[in-house]
C-alpha cells in the first residue's frame, strides 16, 4: 500500500513520535510511507523513509492556500491508496485542501485525546462536524477517546488502536549512559509544560511529599508555554536544589529508567506512550484518571490511579510507592512490563493498522461517506 502519515511539526510529541515509528514498520513490512509535516521544527523523528516538511504558515490555518496547493501537488504525485492525519492541526489543514483542490483520496483520522473537551461552543462543534464528516475512517487510542468521539460525532464508529512501543529501540537507548548529575531519588514527568498537562499542580504535590521526604528531587522532562511560569513558582516556593526543568530529550529512557516514580498529573489524556515506555522500564507509576489511562492502570496491581483532582490522594500514593516493600513493588512492576509485551508493542499494534487499512480502501470506493 501507499500510504500518507500527516503530523503537525516535526517535533519530539506523543503524536508525532508514534506516527513516525508507525510509519517505519509499516516501511519495514513492505509498504511505502510518505510523512508530510506541515510546519517545520527541530525534533528527530525515528523514521527512515521520505520526509516533507511543507513549510504552512500556522498563523494562516484558515486561508493557506499555498499549504493546501502544495499538499495537494505531492498527493498527485504520492498517489496514496489513503491519508492518515495525526492530530491537532492535520485534520483542518487535510479537509481544507480536499475541499479546495477536489483531490480523493481516503482520510482517516487517528484520535489520541478526548476532543469532546475542545469542543465548547456551538460554532466549534458546528465546524468539527464539518471537517470529521469528510473522514472514511477514524481510528481511537483507547476505549474512553473511542467514546468521548462518538458522543461529539454520532455518525462516526471509532475503532480503538492503541498505541504500541518500540521494545527494540528502549533497548538500545537504555545503554547509554545516564547522566551522572542526577540526583539519587527522584520523581518525573515528561510532556509538554502546557495547562492539560498541569505541571505547576504537580509541583504542589511534589512540595508536600517533599516534606517527609527531603531527599526526594522532581523532574520535569519537556518545554512549552509554562516554562516560564513554572519556573517562577519553583523559585517562589524555594524549590530551586529539589525541581530540575529539563528539555526535550532524543533519549529519555537513561532518565526514566532510574526515576522512583513516573508521575501524570494531566487533567486531559488519550493514552500517552510514555506510560506504556515507564511499564516497559518496570517504573512504578502514578496517574490521576484521566482518558484510557484507566485502561492500563489498575491500582495496586500495574500502578496507583488516582480520582482526577485529588491531590491529597496524589501525594498519598506516591509515599506508598516509596515506602512499599520492594518485593512487593516488583511484583506490581513486573505484571506492568508483561501486559505491554502481550498488548502494547508496535509490532502488534502496526498488524491491526495495517489490516485496517487493507479493509478501507473497498469501503471508500463504496460510499461517498463513510459516516
Amino acid at each position: 500500500m501507499r500510504i500518507v502519515q500527516v503530523i503537525t511539526k516535526l517535533q519530539r510529541r506523543g503524536a508525532e513520535i508514534f506516527a513516525a515509528q508507525l510509519s517505519q514498520e509499516l516501511e519495514n513490512r513492505g509498504h511505502k510511507v510518505l510523512l508530510i509535516a506541515l510546519y517545520p521544527g527541530d525534533g528527530f523523528l525515528p523514521f527512515e523513509g521520505e520526509k516533507i516538511v511543507l513549510g504552512s504558515n500556522p498563523k494562516a490555518r484558515f486561508f493557506d492556500w499555498k499549504g493546501w496547493s502544495k499538499f495537494s501537488r505531492l498527493l498527485l504525485e504520492f498517489n496514496p491508496d489513503l491519508i492518515q492525519l495525526n492530530a491537532s492541526e492535520t485534520l483542518k489543514f487535510a479537509v481544507f485542501s480536499k475541499l479546495f483542490f477536489r483531490w480523493d483520496y481516503p482520510l482517516v483520522y487517528r484520535n489520541a485525546n478526548q476532543m469532546g473537551s475542545f469542543l465548547n461552543s456551538t460554532l466549534k462543534n458546528r465546524f468539527n462536524q464539518l471537517l470529521v464528516s469528510r473522514l472514511k475512517g477514524v481510528i481511537s487510542v483507547s476505549e474512553a477517546s473511542a467514546k468521548d468521539f462518538a458522543l461529539s460525532f454520532p455518525k462516526t464508529n471509532p475503532v480503538i488502536i492503541p498505541i504500541g512501543i518500540d521494545e527494540k529501540h528502549i533497548e538500545l537507548s537504555l545503554k547509554e549512559a545516564p547522566d551522572s548529575s542526577l540526583p539519587e531519588s527522584y520523581l518525573i514527568q515528561i510532556g509538554g509544560l502546557v495547562p492539560e498537562k498541569d505541571p505547576i499542580g504537580m509541583l504542589k504535590i511534589f512540595e508536600q511529599n517533599a516534606k517527609n521526604n527531603p531527599e526526594l528531587h522532581l523532574i520535569f522532562i519537556g518545554s512549552g508555554p509554562l516554562e516560564s511560569s513554572l519556573k517562577e513558582e519553583i523559585k517562589l516556593r524555594n524549590l530551586d536544589q529539589l525541581v530540575h526543568v529539563i528539555p526535550n530529550q532524543l533519549n529519555i529512557f537513561p532518565i526514566l529508567s532510574r526515576a522512583k516514580v513516573l508521575v501524570m498529573p494531566s487533567k486531559i489524556e488519550g493514552l500517552p506512550a510514555v506510560i506504556l515506555e515507564a511499564m516497559y522500564c518496570k517504573i512504578p507509576i502514578v496517574s490521576y484518571a484521566v482518558g484510557g489511562i484507566g485502561e492500563i492502570i489498575q491500582t495496586d496491581k500495574t500502578g496507583w490511579l488516582v480520582e482526577k483532582g485529588d491531590k491529597a490522594g496524589f501525594v498519598k500514593s506516591i509515599n506508598q510507592v516509596l515506602e512499599m516493600p520492594s518485593a512487593q513493588l516488583t511484583l506490581i512492576t513486573d505484571y506492568g512490563k508483561k501486559m505491554v509485551l502481550e498488548k502494547y508493542t508496535l509490532e502488534k499494534v502496526a498488524h491491526q493498522f495495517e489490516a485496517f487499512y487493507k479493509n478501507l480502501p473497498a469501503k471508500a470506493r463504496d460510499q461517498t461517506n463513510n459516516f
